[in-house]
């Protein structure tokens, strides 16, 4: 019989309003890093009097923080794994204390600059900051899960712009599932690998496929 879809509720859409408070600060952080270095080239260069100049070793930490792969990384990692704590497979409602923590997780990596093109070269470090279960060998290409619900075998490959999400939204149902790709598999380019989705060993998925199972 035809499902009846509930709204989102209204304690949910005023937890995400709040959320993005500390996520757009959070990208700003990045603007005021430039700005101070700015700042403090151009106090060197010219004796300019309106430029106050900040502590290299403050903008030094900024840079490390708010500038670098690994500091970006480390921060959406280190704000996942205390989002998602506990987080399991499974359905939950949308709108509810899952989907929203999952929401705010997703919303960080992206404020906090993790998903940069910059940040390509680090994806299997990420992926296991995340908890992901990343083996020796593995060419990894596509952007791991923030749950970490993820395993990757020896040897496996991952070609761009792949759906590792290992969730999916069905009207008022979030899905939330972990994704295993064995050793020496290879996952061709803009596939979609749904919750649940096991890989077996040497197989390979054709781009622009979808799995399920």
């Amino acid at each position: 019989e035809p499902r009846r879809v509930a709204p989102v509720p209204l304690h949910a859409q005023l937890a995400q309003i709040a959320a993005t408070i500390p996520l757009t600060t959070l990208t700003g952080l990045q603007w005021v890093t430039w700005l101070a270095i700015l700042n403090n080239l151009v106090a060197l260069l010219v004796d300019v009097p309106w430029t106050v100049t900040l502590s290299w070793w403050w903008v030094a930490l900024g840079v490390l923080l708010f500038l670098t792969p690994v500091g970006r990384m480390g921060i959406a990692a280190a704000g996942a794994r205390l989002l998602l704590r506990g987080v399991e497979p499974g359905s939950y409602p949308r709108g509810g204390s899952v989907h929203l923590r999952l929401w705010t997780a997703l919303r960080l990596s992206e404020a906090s600059g993790a998903t940069n093109i910059s940040s390509a070269p680090w994806m299997r470090q990420y992926a296991r900051a995340l908890g992901a279960k990343v083996g020796r060998g593995v060419d990894l290409h596509s952007l791991p899960p923030v749950t970490g619900l993820l395993e990757l075998g020896d040897g496996c490959a991952i070609e761009p712009e792949v759906d590792l999400s290992g969730h999916w939204v069905d009207g008022d149902v979030v899905h939330i599932g972990s994704i295993r790709i064995d050793a020496g598999a290879t996952v061709g380019a803009r596939s979609f690998l749904a919750p649940g989705t096991r890989i077996g060993k040497n197989a390979q998925v054709e781009a622009g496929s979808a799995v399920f199972g």
